[in-house]
């Protein structure tokens, strides 16, 4: 087979960056313990079987190992040539979890779709293909966009002929940023109307990023920062359910049996944990207390059994994912595919950290955004060690 034959020849040759390979296996491993933890009781009142959860888990963990070494085994030219297909098919699969007979509603969205039995979020997928496409678009339009902020030779070898740059600013857009833009948008707008706000603004913020290293006029970065911000507060005064959570966190103490249940819980999951822990699996909260504790709040249980020293273990192994992403971004040709997909895959995978973090703790609204690589898995779990190893090839030989 030639994927194989590409492992086999490539793992003569630094296949594995250990540096991302080494903090995603150790993340894993606190995942797996925690999702124990927090599944066995669950598991065995509600199946009649404490290992139910953690084999499902265990299913997901096995089948996104494989597609890590998958993606690490990918040539980026590949990925590159698969970009329309797979943009067009990721918003193929957003739009059909709109059709009430296809799409799975759970609490007011329609954002899965049920596969053999197993719910799949397409939205996962979609992720992953608007990084690529836009990469794609960002570094064929990003040299109309830089002649435009200052002259470049029309011919590198021959440093004296004449600079050129566009005739003027709306030729830029029209040109430049326009396409960027729409291939931007059109996945962000189909994750509204699920509507699937966390991912929405997680993926809007990445694009502000591309944007901003892009070198875009810094008016165009201020209007797509202002649409954004447009975009977000329509859904929320639209959303009844968005609306509520917006008010339970700037009181997060108004109706603690109610709409605040969640957060006051987390807190409580949080503080009771201390310096320490109570120890790995003896967590009070996750019997029934803390809604979601294996997946969505997954982090309020890890504080409260390995207390603030494996919290902040997870937020130093995190850290060091985001440093080497960053290198691997910052060591290719600047405007180029890798680098702007090396980025964006990095920020994914740790902005959807730090947005699960932050909700927990509560710095910012409930979203419905796992933890990457520890939460309970799913499409979530594929998804980030697909991306991965797919950071990890761009990542061999720089």
């Amino acid at each position: 087979m030639p994927l194989m034959r590409t492992l086999i020849v490539q793992s003569k040759r630094h296949f594995i960056d250990w540096w991302l390979f080494v903090p995603m296996v150790l993340l894993l491993i606190i995942g797996y313990i925690m999702v124990f933890s927090t599944t066995s009781f669950k598991g065995l009142s509600e199946f009649n079987d404490a290992y139910y959860f953690i084999k499902r888990h265990s299913f997901f963990l096995m089948g996104g190992m494989a597609l890590f070494f998958i993606g690490a085994a990918l040539p980026t030219k590949k990925i590159k040539h698969g970009a329309l297909i797979g943009y067009a098919l990721s918003i193929g699969l957003l739009l059909v979890t709109l059709i009430p007979s296809i799409g799975v509603q759970i609490g007011g969205a329609s954002r899965w779709l049920n596969v053999f039995g197993f719910q799949f979020q397409p939205v996962e997928v979609a992720k992953f293909w608007w990084v690529i496409a836009v990469s794609v678009v960002l570094s064929k339009k990003s040299n109309q966009i830089v002649t435009f902020l200052k002259r470049v030779p029309t011919n590198k070898k021959n440093d004296n002929k004449q600079a050129h740059r566009p005739k003027s600013w709306v030729q830029v857009v029209l040109n430049g940023v326009l396409p960027v833009v729409i291939v931007m948008i059109i996945p962000i707008f189909c994750m509204m109307l699920q509507p699937d706000l966390g991912n929405a603004i997680l993926t809007m913020s990445v694009g502000l990023s591309l944007l901003l290293i892009s070198s875009v006029p810094m008016v165009v970065l201020v209007v797509a920062a202002m649409v954004s911000i447009g975009m977000v507060a329509y859904s929320i005064f639209t959303h009844d359910y968005q609306m509520q959570r917006i008010e339970s966190f700037l009181n997060p103490w108004l109706d603690p049996l109610g709409t605040n249940y969640h957060i006051i819980q987390s807190f409580t999951a949080i503080g009771s944990g201390g310096w320490w822990g109570f120890g790995i699996g003896e967590s009070r909260l996750k019997y029934f207390y803390l809604p979601l504790h294996y997946s969505d709040f997954i982090f309020s249980i890890l504080c409260e059994e390995g207390g603030l020293f494996l919290a902040v273990v997870v937020i130093m192994v995190f850290s060091a994912l985001f440093v080497r992403g960053i290198q691997i971004s910052l060591k290719h040709p600047r405007y180029s595919f890798e680098q702007f997909a090396a980025l964006a895959l990095t920020l994914f995978l740790i902005g959807q950290a730090i947005i699960n973090i932050c909700v927990v703790i509560g710095l910012f609204p409930i979203t419905g955004i796992p933890l990457t690589f520890i939460s309970y898995g799913g499409s979530s779990l594929l998804s980030s060690m697909f991306c991965l190893g797919v950071l990890n090839g761009m990542g061999r030989g720089v």
